[in-house]
């Protein structure tokens, strides 16, 4: 049973790979000296050279047998020997076999058309419960060892960390914590106000700033949540059933769009029981006693079994109104259920994903008698493990979505039951104009942060410019200058509200970029300035949607964008978008995009218009020449020929005036 997240339509091959490469549970301790238990050694070889013989022996034959293996470990024996799967299709040979001192090495050689072109290696040692993955290597076709993973434990034996290893699979060059503690309080308040949602996921990322400000906390600083999985509180972000090794990041991202769309909500994490479902009902009693109303669930299976305890306790609190996903299988549930989301409770409202015209996404879950309500969750920004800002579909954030609506509207209602609570939801809902098209019972809820939503307010649900004035060449230039300039530029800047910029700091940045361009005898004439309220997915530069602002807003050209964070790959701190690079986005043509991430903001804005006014993506390598690739303070000089482009291109495009 796995947590709620659209399944992508397509995975790259390493990565399948990998995934499937996964043991139960790991492998040194960072509190020292293996524990007694763990059985050591025997044999001369070390635990790389291991590794390091196995899939060098992969490599002598086309398809070794297994005597090529195993003599390659000094003696051991193949336990199995079976096709390869990805996605129902062949792709190699999986191999798993034991060693004399009871360790195991899984070995998978992927193949297209004959051709060897990868070799995954994971190496399990002998451990007090069974044994536990101790090292993940890839290897490229001609078994060159790319990169690795290795897994650290504490002392007791707890997963403690990833580390991320180079080609020597000897350093990390990256580690990424699996349990860590909960961070301390940073403020003065003790005990957050505000309406407490559970969430039932793979844990959060309690350590990202915005997901720790936001912890329901007890009156002594200490986490309102759990993780039933481990059995500590420490219920951390963390799925590892697939692969120890590649763990699945699910309940970061549904939290902080809950968060996000909710900011009356203190959130109480709880890591669902994966290995005993039958601890519901304890969840479900600590949400309870904890003061939980609403508990997000976004996540099932199609085991009614496995739910059968958790409808014990759901229907033992009335009180409290769960929100769960219908999944994303592309299925009507009504035919093949899907649980909890198919359970028949009077307290659960059981959440779809639909795309912005109020239609079924594609792939999610429907279900006239078993699905509550649609809501649209296809492209949704949410904040994820690592801190950045990605897009997300399907119906776990549909019910993350509904989830902070009821926070809001419980809220400004405390005395509401659930029944009550529900019963407000469905009616703020839409009901389609036939019958033929409905697919859940209670409809579509269009705009759900857009609406009346009882205590929180409705953030912007179009695009409104609102005129801030003109900047003029006076106040632009330095103090004392007066350069002489045979072409002139007038700036459309728009500023994204709620990306934290302001109006000193881009001011001085376009004064700053004035000064730099004069050099090349042209003149920033006139910067017209003006602040844009939009929903927040127009605060980063993204191929979808970026286009639809700037046809909306229609700037002079060019125009500069004041945004919080590009999601763009690869990210860059800011674009430039000219004659050249926007055949097939001409919406974009002759803009530039500035993110927050941005140091030297003058310099950065007056390298991105050289982009743009010359219609020249390529960078130099003089490094003291503005279109280095390298953007800081000192590299502002432009070459006579740079200057004579700028001028002629410039004018042609009709970006630049001559002054006569």
């Amino acid at each position: 049973m796995q947590p709620d997240a659209r399944t992508a339509a397509a995975c790259a091959l390493i990565l399948a790979t990998l995934l499937a490469a996964g043991f139960p549970a790991a492998a040194r301790s960072d509190d020292g000296p293996a524990s007694a238990g763990v059985a050591s050694d025997p044999e001369p070889m070390t635990i790389l050279e291991r590794i390091r013989a196995i899939i060098s022996a992969v490599c002598r034959a086309d398809d070794p047998e297994p005597a090529a293996l195993t003599l390659s470990l000094g003696g051991a024996v193949e336990l199995s020997r079976e096709p390869l799967r990805i996605r129902d299709r062949v792709m190699g040979t999986r191999h798993s076999l034991m060693l004399r001192d009871g360790a195991r090495i899984r070995l998978d050689r992927i193949e297209t058309d004959g051709i060897l072109r990868r070799v995954v290696a994971s190496y399990a040692e002998p451990a007090r419960s069974g044994r536990r993955p101790v090292l993940l290597a890839v290897a490229d076709g001609g078994c060159n060892v790319m990169a690795g993973r290795r897994l650290i434990y504490y002392a007791d034996g707890m997963p403690r960390s990833i580390e991320y290893l180079e080609s020597s699979l000897e350093r990390a060059v990256q580690v990424e914590p699996l349990n860590p503690p909960v961070p301390a309080l940073v403020t003065g308040d003790v005990e957050r106000s505000g309406v407490r949602v559970a969430l039932v996921d793979s844990g959060v990322n309690y350590l990202l700033p915005e997901i720790a400000s936001r912890l329901a906390r007890n009156v002594d600083g200490a986490l309102v949540g759990f993780d039933f999985w481990d059995l500590d509180a420490r219920p951390f972000d963390s799925n590892p059933a697939r692969s120890a090794f590649h763990p699945q990041r699910h309940g970061t991202r549904t939290a902080s769009l809950l968060l996000e769309e909710a900011p009356v909500a203190a959130l109480v994490p709880y890591r669902y029981p994966r290995p005993h479902m039958s601890r519901m009902p304890d969840l479900v009693a600590h949400a309870a006693a904890a003061g939980v109303r609403i508990m997000n669930i976004s996540m099932g299976s199609r085991r009614r079994s496995e739910w059968a305890d958790f409808e014990t306790a759901a229907r033992a609190h009335p009180e409290m109104l769960f929100v769960v996903s219908a999944g994303n299988e592309d299925a009507d549930i009504d035919e093949t259920p899907v649980y909890p989301a198919s359970l028949p409770l009077d307290n659960l409202l059981a959440v779809t994903s639909s795309d912005h015209s109020g239609l079924p996404a594609r792939g999610s879950n429907r279900g006239r008698e078993s699905v509550d309500l649609a809501v649209p969750a296809e492209r949704v920004l949410v904040t994820g493990f690592d801190g950045r800002v990605r897009k997300v579909s399907g119906s776990s954030y549909a019910a993350a979505r509904v989830s902070a609506f009821a926070a809001c509207l419980l809220a400004a209602h405390p005395g509401w039951t659930a029944r009550e609570l529900k019963s407000a939801i469905l009616a703020r809902a839409e009901k389609p104009v036939s019958d033929m098209l409905a697919y859940v019972g209670g409809g579509t809820l269009h705009a759900p942060t857009g609406i009346d939503r009882g205590a929180c307010k409705a953030e912007p649900g179009d695009v409104t410019g609102i005129p801030l004035g003109a900047w003029t060449p006076e106040p632009l230039q330095p103090e004392g200058a007066d350069p002489p300039h045979s072409h002139a530029i007038t700036l459309d800047i728009v500023i994204l509200s709620g990306t934290g910029w302001r109006i000193p700091e881009i001011h001085r940045a376009v004064g700053r970029a004035a000064e730099i361009l004069a050099q090349c005898e042209v003149s920033v004439d006139r910067a017209r300035v003006r602040a844009v309220e939009a929903p927040r997915r127009f605060r980063y530069l993204d191929d979808t949607w970026s286009p639809r602002l700037v046809k909306r807003l229609d700037p002079a050209r060019p125009a500069v964008f004041f945004v919080e964070e590009t999601l763009r790959e690869p990210a860059f701190e800011a674009e430039a978008f000219g004659q050249g690079n926007t055949r097939r986005m001409r919406t974009m043509r002759d803009t530039v995009w500035i993110t927050r991430a941005a140091k030297d903001v003058g310099v950065v804005l007056a390298h991105e218009l050289f982009h743009v006014l010359a219609d020249l993506g390529r960078h130099e390598t003089d490094p003291d020449n503005l279109m280095h690739e390298r953007t800081v303070g000192r590299n502002t000089r432009l070459h006579d020929w740079q200057c004579e482009r700028l001028r002629k291109v410039a004018t042609a495009f009709g970006l630049a005036d001559p002054v006569r």
